[in-house]
């Protein structure tokens, strides 16, 4: 296992064995979304887990065994109980789109898009689908996973937030990778869903 801040990295063979793991399930999901021997109800629910698992994968702690990824690191929230996991989950984000509900998650998006089209994030999302080959699903889900995973020797697990109120400089802190790795998933998933079209 990698041991943050030390070490970060994600290895199929140590990380993905029993049971499977994000990067397995994205390649499994992947296969089936195409697959004329499943029927169209099940090719639609694969495509569905297949929209959840890109998502998460961008998630840092989603990439990460120390704790089970975070969510055995007790933290608060505005004073609140909670764990490390699940203020990267839902608390950070939803505090940095201003709440949540459609409304407020369309302008959210639209200011991540904005960035990626012409801000700044215009010059990296090129390689954010350099890997996007849906024949090569594994190896690309690998290299996000691998991408998400160095954020936590960066900022999510250098230092020890255990017991830790995580709603003021912690979350400054984390908003800037919040940010980039919700816009690298958007972007990753539409252009995956555009090879899965392509080759259906």
């Amino acid at each position: 296992m990698d041991n943050p801040p030390t070490t970060c990295g994600v290895d199929v063979n140590r990380d993905c064995a029993a049971g499977g793991c994000i990067v397995s399930a994205i390649t499994n999901y992947t296969q089936r979304v195409n697959d004329r021997r499943y029927t169209i109800a099940h090719r639609k629910e694969s495509l569905e887990f297949l929209v959840h698992f890109i998502g998460d994968i961008t998630q840092p702690l989603h990439d990460e065994n120390k704790a089970v990824g975070g969510n055995q690191i007790p933290v608060l929230w505005g004073g609140n109980k909670t764990n490390l996991h699940a203020t990267w989950d839902t608390q950070m984000v939803e505090k940095d789109a201003g709440g949540y509900g459609s409304a407020v998650i369309a302008a959210f998006a639209n200011k991540l898009i904005t960035a990626i089209d012409s801000g700044a994030y215009a010059s990296q999302k090129a390689s954010w689908i350099s890997c996007s080959n849906i024949q090569t699903a594994s190896a690309c889900a690998l290299a996000w996973a691998q991408d998400a995973n160095k954020i936590n020797c960066g900022y999510v697990l250098k230092m020890d937030e255990t017991n830790q109120e995580l709603s003021g400089t912690y979350y400054t802190g984390a908003k800037p990778y919040i940010e980039l790795q919700i816009a690298k998933a958007g972007y990753r998933l539409g252009g995956w869903i555009n090879n899965l079209a392509a080759a259906a």
